[in-house]
């Protein structure tokens, strides 16, 4: 499955889940933590920055990316 990394309504990255997290972690846009035993914790993403399924969004903004 396609995800979009968006901010407001930009795109900001398109591809899979994993490495959509990786992308707004580089853009200082998520924060990753992990509990005590080491497992992660769902990640947070900043006010304004959603990661959506791409079939989700209308056409316009899928070709966006």
């Amino acid at each position: 499955m396609t995800w979009l990394l968006m901010s407001e309504r930009r795109v900001l990255y398109r591809g899979p889940y994993g490495q959509a997290l990786d992308a707004a972690e580089s853009f200082e846009l998520c924060a990753r933590s992990f509990h005590l035993d080491g497992t992660e914790m769902a990640p947070r993403l900043a006010p304004g920055v959603r990661l959506v399924p791409e079939d989700m969004m209308p056409v316009r903004r899928r070709r966006a990316a």
